[in-house]
């Protein structure tokens, strides 16, 4: 067995990638089910998206009317299915957080071409604290995150794919649809993902002789410039196809007709004038995790119960610091995806620089933090068999501090006296 086909010391057999995947996709979903259900009412945001799924049940008024519905619809299904009640509000998101950590094994495998390394980074994400939080909460977040992780790992399969690399770029196209249709921050990545998947149509016809490989790059550019509009019809379609359950409402019914003026009126919403937070914060302070979020402080039943948006500080500081490395090219050891990966992370955080928000939320850094990940292996990959030793250490380190975190993120009880602050390190997490 070659090196890449290790997983730390496991055979080949138990280390196939659909096998790791799907053992992967499991533990996750335990560790996220694991007292799901605290509390047991709704708390920070589902106090809005909550309402608007049930309401969508109801077949009722749109709530909650300046996002789009897709993730409140997966909400709605788990209630339907597993009642109303915390488990059928949560679960759906679970579900999704799931699927994104088979996801980014999925990505990192073909970025890494290293086993090791993608577990490591699929790990990492698992012991991210606020990856774990916004999976046991009924929010927008997770359905857009765990769709754009899928979309982006069809594209990096289309790379690799000789015969299919159409059908996966559509399949991709179909989950950024989606990632945008419960949310609209995913909007950025689905623009970069047409761009990337344009580059990919680019090669991908010169290998086929398309016209551009023998004959010139006219060819090459028109099976760019129509596969770039085939996939955008596919996102368009698939966004628009999520407002499906607007149009059974018995209270103002969605029409055709009315579909994209909606639209204008969510950015109208969007875009209304907001009041101060106390919570708000800017974008450079998310990667120093500068102000994190008291999602749930309560006291019951003679116990307090917390849950503390904060991030692995193991993750977010060294990779931070693994990316400035990378980026300033100290590194002797370069490594085109650990460059690749890095110049990703630092437009996704750039990009809420211009990007017009009024108010902004550390939680709006939880993709950024996904891809931070990736930077941290990529480092350590490009240290050669140094950092490869060093690899299962830094994969460690992060579950002990998630485990040193876990009582006040997961809103466990915790005693009613001043002990909940040793989590609390700095003046402005209170």
């Amino acid at each position: 067995m070659n090196d890449r086909g290790k997983s730390w010391g496991l055979s080949p057999r138990l280390t196939s990638p659909r096998l790791t995947g799907a053992l992967l996709g499991l533990v996750a979903l335990a560790l996220f089910c694991w007292h799901i259900t605290r509390p047991d009412h709704p708390y920070f945001d589902e106090t809005h998206y909550v309402p608007a799924a049930r309401a969508l049940l109801e077949r009722g008024a749109l709530l909650n009317p300046e996002h789009p519905l897709f993730a409140k619809t997966l909400i709605a299904a788990g209630i339907a299915l597993f009642g109303d009640n915390p488990l059928g509000w949560r679960l759906p998101g679970a579900l999704c957080g799931a699927l994104g950590i088979v996801a980014i094994y999925w990505i990192a495998i073909h970025v890494f071409a290293d086993r090791r390394a993608a577990l490591a980074t699929a790990l990492l994400a698992l012991f991210d604290q606020t990856y774990f939080i916004q999976a046991r909460i009924a929010m927008l977040e997770m359905p857009m995150m765990a769709f754009l992780l899928i979309g982006a790992g069809c594209l990096v399969h289309a790379g690799k794919d000789g015969t299919r690399w159409q059908q996966w770029l559509g399949a991709g196209a179909f989950c950024m649809g989606l990632a945008m249709g419960a949310k609209w921050l995913a909007a950025p990545y689905a623009a970069l993902y047409l761009l990337l998947a344009c580059r990919t149509a680019w090669k991908k016809s010169a290998g086929e002789g398309d016209g551009g490989g023998k004959g010139g790059g006219s060819g090459r550019a028109a099976s760019c410039l129509r596969e770039g509009l085939v996939l955008s019809l596919i996102m368009a379609a698939v966004y628009l196809a999520t407002f499906l359950p607007a149009f059974l409402s018995r209270q103002a019914p969605m029409t055709l007709a009315g579909l994209i003026p909606f639209q204008f009126e969510m950015l109208a919403l969007q875009r209304g004038s907001l009041a101060p937070h106390p919570y708000q914060s800017s974008w450079w302070q998310w990667p120093l995790m500068l102000r994190p979020i008291w999602y749930l402080f309560e006291k019951s039943d003679d116990a307090y119960q917390a849950v503390l948006l904060v991030g692995n500080p193991v993750l977010y500081w060294s990779g931070l610091l693994a990316g400035l490395a990378i980026l300033s090219g100290w590194m002797k050891s370069r490594s085109a995806a650990a460059i690749a990966v890095t110049a990703l992370y630092a437009g996704s955080v750039l990009i809420w620089a211009v990007i017009p928000k009024q108010i902004g939320f550390f939680y709006y850094y939880n993709f950024s933090a996904i891809i931070l990940c990736f930077v941290a292996v990529g480092f350590l990959m490009a240290l050669g068999d140094l950092g490869k030793r060093l690899l299962p250490w830094y994969v460690a380190a992060n579950a002990l501090a998630f485990i040193y975190f876990l009582p006040i993120i997961s809103a466990s009880p915790l005693p009613t006296d001043d002990t909940w602050t040793q989590w609390v390190w700095m003046k402005s997490w209170f």
